[in-house]
């Protein structure tokens, strides 16, 4: 298989390198020349990576396109370049939609939607794609976990849902700055919390079936210390701000689209 990328932000670069490092790489990666310098750090650490001369060069090249450019200068990049029947689109674009996209890479009309993040460099996280797409699905597999879905209103809702990541870390902030309050070194706490962090998330793993309830619940012991915590959270409201958070989110990808 040969790959294009046309743009060289960070996912791409993560999924770039998630992909040169997994089982079954692709034969080649056409790296786009927008940012010569990162597509040169990656040519030098793949031998399947090579730097193409032009965008449209990426596209020649290629049977499999990644588009990662930035949505506010995707009609730019995109319209002046000549697609083909026959190639698969996939866009980690936010916001320009598969009926644009359609307009902007015709004749193409094999096009899927997806969102991966950038621990995907590191072959973990989900990817979420859409429409399902069974090759794109066992693409996003070798680096991480795919999660196919029906139409691009769940593709918005997860898309929102990954808007939470820098409140996640200002709540592990928070924790770490009340440690460090009662006499722990700040690179301790911060070592800890990252180590609970990953116990935790393979504990999340068993919600797929049990649901969060059911682990809330195993963790919060009646009178217990997780119990009273999750208590005093829910009896202030914490928990209060979080689907109207959600739902400004996702207006503002449906507004967008």
């Amino acid at each position: 298989m040969k790959i294009g990328v046309i743009g060289t932000g960070n996912i791409a670069l993560a999924v770039i390198r998630g992909l040169c490092t997994a089982s079954g790489a692709p034969q080649r990666v056409l790296l786009s020349p927008r940012n010569t310098q990162k597509s040169a750090t990656l040519a030098s650490e793949f031998q399947q990576a090579e730097v193409a001369p032009d965008n449209q060069a990426v596209i020649d090249g290629s049977d499999w396109i990644v588009l990662a450019v930035r949505p506010q200068v995707a009609h730019e990049v995109l319209s002046p370049l000549q697609f083909r029947a026959g190639q698969k689109i996939v866009s980690l674009i936010a916001a320009v939609t598969l009926d644009e996209l359609r307009q902007l890479t015709e004749p193409a009309t094999d096009i899927v939607r997806a969102v991966p993040l950038p621990p995907v460099a590191q072959h973990i996280g989900p990817t979420a794609i859409c429409p399902m797409d069974a090759e794109v699905a066992a693409l996003f597999d070798k680096i991480g976990t795919a999660v196919p879905v029906a139409d691009e209103h769940q593709f918005n809702t997860i898309c929102t849902a990954t808007a939470t990541v820098a409140a996640y870390y200002g709540f592990l902030g928070s924790i770490s700055d009340w440690m460090v309050n009662e006499g722990l070194e700040r690179e301790a706490s911060d070592r800890y919390l990252a180590a609970l962090s990953q116990a935790v998330a393979a504990d999340a793993a068993e919600a797929v079936e049990i649901g969060f309830e059911a682990l809330i619940t195993d963790v919060a012991t009646p009178g217990g210390m997780n119990e009273q915590v999750h208590r005093t959270f829910r009896e202030k409201g914490w928990f209060d701000p979080i689907h109207p958070a959600l739902d400004a989110i996702l207006a503002r990808y449906e507004h967008d689209e």
